[in-house]
């Protein structure tokens, strides 16, 4: 009877230790948000407003218009993506930098109210010719794209022109390397920090 409870008390420790183990790596929360599928329908999406543009003749339409009117059908793209990226409504924001704020649209007005969640930001890394997509959980994925005549198309160029025009430093996004969600989760347990978001 001795030698049972011994070894019920080992099983115990080696099932607490093994609980234990388990519940310190959910502190680190995946994202719900697949950047590598909003990553496929950004790239996708430059790619038809640039051939739209073509089609409309680029000297008809100013930089601002183009960047602005690619970011609306960015979301509608977003939105109706395949599997869903989100379960809410996505709404995009143009930002003066030329990065692309998603959120939690929540009362679908398109505009980031107080209290909405922001759920990934999309950057243009002009330098390496790739598009930079991170979470607010500090994830961060990218694609590179195929061939450089995008990027003496009118909307990149015009993004580019915004990002030097609000100061962006160039080389700190080409410095962006991609990190998953957990050990971007990590990076912040290890630092002390709690917060999430950017």
């Amino acid at each position: 009877m001795g030698n049972i409870a011994k070894y019920g008390i080992i099983a115990a420790v080696l099932a607490g230790f093994y609980f234990y183990s388990n519940s310190n790596t959910s502190d680190y929360v995946e994202d719900d948000i697949d950047l590598n599928a909003v990553l496929d329908v950004t790239v996708d999406t430059i790619y038809r407003y640039e051939d739209k543009m073509k089609v409309q003749g680029e000297g008809s339409v100013d930089s601002d218009a183009a960047f602005v009117g690619f970011t609306e059908e960015l979301g509608v793209n977003l939105n109706n993506a395949l599997p869903a990226i989100y379960p809410g409504k996505i709404g995009i924001s143009p930002q003066n930098d030329a990065s692309v704020y998603a959120f939690d649209d929540k009362n679908a007005n398109k505009i980031a109210d107080e209290g909405e969640l922001g759920l990934f930001i999309i950057e243009i890394d002009g330098e390496n010719s790739r598009v930079i997509a991170s979470s607010q959980s500090g994830a961060v994925n990218d694609h590179h794209f195929s061939g450089s005549g995008i990027l003496t198309g009118l909307l990149i160029g015009s993004m580019l022109n915004r990002q030097r025009g609000a100061g962006v430093n160039s080389k700190s996004l080409a410095g962006k390397k991609p990190v998953t969600a957990k050990a971007a989760a990590r990076a912040r347990a290890g630092s002390g920090s709690h917060s999430k978001g950017k």
